[in-house]
């Protein structure tokens, strides 16, 4: 289910940072490596909401900083 969740992502964080999905890899830093703004990171929880059925902490960007990160939340999430 790992890879899975991945692949969608990827999808979504390139089209949000506007680079190519290879670009995107599990120890890709959201602010640090994408240069996504605050604004940007409140929009990508909203469309990982939507895209995986799931509530995600209202904070969940100042904890988990990695996409790699937020795909083991998704999965944690999804197996409830």
């Amino acid at each position: 289910m790992y890879s899975s969740i991945l692949t969608r992502l990827r999808i979504i964080i390139a089209e949000m940072a506007d680079v190519r999905s290879h670009v995107v890899t599990t120890n890709t830093y959201f602010q640090d490596d994408l240069n996504l703004s605050n604004n940007d990171l409140k929009e990508l929880g909203i469309r990982i909401e939507d895209e995986f059925d799931i509530k995600l902490p209202k904070k969940v960007f100042k904890e988990f900083n990695t996409v790699g990160e937020i795909v083991g939340l998704i999965e944690a999430e999804r197996g409830r």
